[in-house]
């Protein structure tokens, strides 16, 4: 069977269609009115097919050359389990989603407490939910909030019925530039799984092919999982406010590179833009290190491998900057994507494999983030101190939040010996934490390095000590309804 489209929430596939987004967080404070607000306004709700039909018009008229900004708003909305029981839903069995994700990556986790933001630690309220408004510009989702979403859900009726809810705060993000890129500067959304029944068949010979949908959205086909009816169509959602120092994990990186990129007086442009994308994983325009383990012939010493040049490197290399048609199988040493590689700790294709040598992508999870803060300023990038707030506000959809994120965080990205069975090729040393996203405790000073090879030798590693960019500020767990789930929880009739 083919997921529905009218019932499913357009975040979660395809995705909502944005230049800007807000997500805003509320406190349900009058439940029947809620319910009352929520249970009519639901046909407002963008779903997967007026999502599928809006980013179709605005890429038919990218491809017709207008290029003219066409103004867009989009509706999602999210509850987490205190704002779900409030409402009356308990049965929503996954333990990690029931006790939040405070006490799930603080508690239990590597996050830390003085580094998380006090609104979501409680203390503008309790977090019951969040709206997700995507629109073609941060005027647009702003007059959204005001004209709409404000009267409905914050203000008193004018028959004196009190407000729904409080509107606690707000996390904002905008699209940086046409290329798509997060702050460190590479292409982002690359490799986001494929969903069977819903996305077009791939062309990979060797890389993913499409999932089960039901890793993703509940109650369909690869959903293990007992959930209430009223839960089918609906995905756990992450999100998390993850602040990422730029400059300092540029200076750290020219730093272990030391003299692997030196030309005298000079640094080799392209030793060092091939060190740093081996822990991505791709190039900053996305090309991965799999299919292009190194600058293009006679750009040695130069090549950046940037997005904005992609298009002057030709039509053959444009292809890999979109490709996932690879796998990780090609041979036991780090030529080409290092073992601990932020895409391979991350989706780690055939490091994780079936009993039939099929990708184990039961850990799927559909990332739909956005970035926030200024690009980095040239002062900033001289003295390779952080002074402007930037980052991203990651959001990811699964069916089970601890095969998803869960397990993409704690047991992958946070665990040296991750992917398994590498250690052996290098006299055990293990391959290290992601680079990018792992974490470590305070008090652990040997957990935090890279087993990185070098550029003339790839037989030859080193261990890369790493310093911390991304920091966890804050998040929550939530489960975003179907259009019927919605309906049944505020008790409207389809």
């Amino acid at each position: 069977m083919v997921p529905n489209l009218n019932n499913i929430q357009g975040d979660i596939w395809p995705r909502l269609a944005k230049k800007y987004e807000t997500f805003l967080f509320f406190e349900i404070l009058d439940m029947a009115r809620f319910k009352k607000e929520l249970g009519s306004f639901s046909k407002y709700i963008t779903t997967a097919k007026a999502a599928c039909e809006t980013r179709g018009r605005l890429y038919s008229r990218k491809e017709n050359g207008e290029n003219n900004i066409v103004e867009t708003i989009s509706t999602n909305i999210s509850l987490s389990a205190a704002g779900l029981a409030r409402l009356g839903k308990t049965d929503l069995g996954d333990f990690i989603f029931k006790g939040g994700m405070y006490a799930d990556m603080v508690t239990v986790g590597l996050d830390r407490d003085e580094e998380w933001h006090g609104e979501f630690k409680g203390s503008r309220g309790q977090i019951d939910g969040v709206f997700i408004l995507a629109g073609s510009s941060e005027d647009t989702v702003n007059n959204w909030i005001i004209d709409v979403i404000k009267p409905k859900f914050a203000d008193p009726t004018i028959n004196g019925e009190p407000a729904a809810s409080k509107f606690l705060f707000t996390q904002s993000g905008a699209v940086l530039n046409e290329y798509d890129v997060e702050h460190f500067g590479w292409k982002d959304g690359a490799s986001q799984p494929l969903l069977k029944g819903l996305d077009d068949e791939t062309t990979n010979t060797k890389g993913p092919g499409l999932i089960k949908p039901g890793y993703i959205i509940l109650g369909e086909e690869g959903d293990t999982e007992p959930s209430p009816d009223w839960a089918k169509d609906g995905s756990f959602m992450v999100f998390r406010r993850l602040r990422q120092l730029v400059p300092e994990f540029t200076q750290w990186v020219v730093k272990q590179i030391g003299d692997q990129a030196k030309d005298g007086d000079k640094m080799k442009l392209g030793v060092i833009s091939t060190l740093s994308s081996r822990l991505v994983g791709r190039w900053p325009d996305g090309a991965p290190l799999d299919l292009m383990p190194g600058p293009p012939e006679g750009q040695e010493d130069t090549y950046k491998g940037l997005p904005e040049d992609a298009p002057g490197q030709g039509e053959e290399h444009m292809a890999l900057t979109n490709s996932n048609d690879f796998d990780f199988r090609d041979t036991q040493w780090q030529d080409r994507c290092p073992f601990a590689s932020h895409i391979r700790k991350v989706r780690p294709r055939a490091d994780r494999t079936n009993m039939d040598g099929t990708f184990d992508d039961t850990h799927a999870m559909i990332r739909r983030g956005i970035s926030f803060g200024p690009l980095t300023t040239n002062q900033e990038k001289s003295v390779g101190v952080t002074t402007h707030d930037r980052g991203l506000l990651f959001v990811s959809y699964q069916a089970n939040l601890h095969n998803g994120f869960r397990q993409v965080q704690n047991e992958w990205a946070n665990k040296i010996s991750f992917p398994p069975g590498k250690a052996r090729h290098y006299d055990n040393k293990q391959p290290g934490l992601d680079p990018i996203i792992g974490q470590w405790a305070k008090d652990d000073d040997h957990s935090n390095y890279i087993t990185m090879p070098r550029y003339d030798n790839p037989k030859k590693v080193e261990q890369w000590k790493l310093e911390r960019s991304v920091i966890a500020e804050g998040g929550e767990y939530f489960f975003s309804p179907s259009i019927s789930g919605i309906r049944e929880i505020c008790g409207v009739c389809a």
